[in-house]
C-alpha cells in the first residue's frame, strides 16, 4: 500500500509540476500567423494594410470595402483574407467578361456575310477590344469594328485590321 501511495503521489506531484510549467505558455497570446500574401501588401510594417496599401498591389477598391468589416480604413490579417478572397472573385469574373466579349464578337463578324471574319483575331482586356488580321476591303475594317461597337461590355475598340495585299 505504501508503494501505491508514494506512485500516487509522484504522478500527482507530476501533473502539478506540468500544469505549472505549461500555465504561462497557455496564458500567453497565441502569435497569430498571418494571411498568406499579408506582408507584401503591409508595406510600412504596421500590422494593417491600408486602402492605398491594397490598391498599390493591384487590389480592387471594391475588395477593400467589403474587407474592411469594422470601417477603419485598414485591413487586419483576417480582414485581408475576406478582401483578398472577393478580389480574386472580382479578377475572375474581369476574365470571363473578356472571354465571352471575344467570343461574342468573334461568333458575330464569322457569321456576317460582309466580313467574314475568320481572318479577324479579336483580344479584350478589361472591355477594350483589339481587331488584328486582314480583310479585303475597307469596308470590311469599318463593319468589323462596328459589329464590335455593337456588343454589350465593349467599352472601346481599337481597330488594327489591314487590307489583304
Amino acid at each position: 500500500m505504501k508503494h501505491l501511495n508514494r506512485s500516487v503521489r509522484n504522478l500527482t506531484l507530476a501533473s502539478v509540476l506540468g500544469a505549472a510549467a505549461a500555465a504561462p505558455a497557455l496564458a500567453a497570446p497565441a502569435e497569430k500567423a498571418s494571411a498568406p500574401g499579408f506582408a507584401n501588401y503591409d508595406r510600412d510594417k504596421d500590422g494593417t494594410v491600408s486602402q492605398a496599401e491594397f490598391l498599390v498591389q493591384g487590389g480592387h477598391e471594391q475588395a477593400f470595402h467589403e474587407g474592411d468589416a469594422n470601417r477603419d480604413n485598414r485591413l487586419s490579417s483576417d480582414e485581408f483574407i475576406k478582401a483578398s478572397a472577393y478580389n480574386d472573385r472580382l479578377k475572375a469574373g474581369k476574365l470571363a467578361d473578356d472571354a465571352w466579349i471575344s467570343a461574342k464578337v468573334k461568333a458575330l463578324l464569322v457569321r456576317d456575310k460582309e466580313v467574314k471574319g475568320l481572318d479577324v483575331k479579336v483580344q479584350t482586356h478589361k472591355g477594350m477590344v483589339l481587331l488584328s488580321g486582314w480583310v479585303d476591303d475597307a469596308d470590311q475594317i469599318a463593319q468589323a469594328e462596328k459589329i464590335a461597337r455593337g456588343v454589350e461590355g465593349v467599352k472601346m475598340v481599337s481597330n488594327d485590321l489591314r487590307i489583304k495585299p
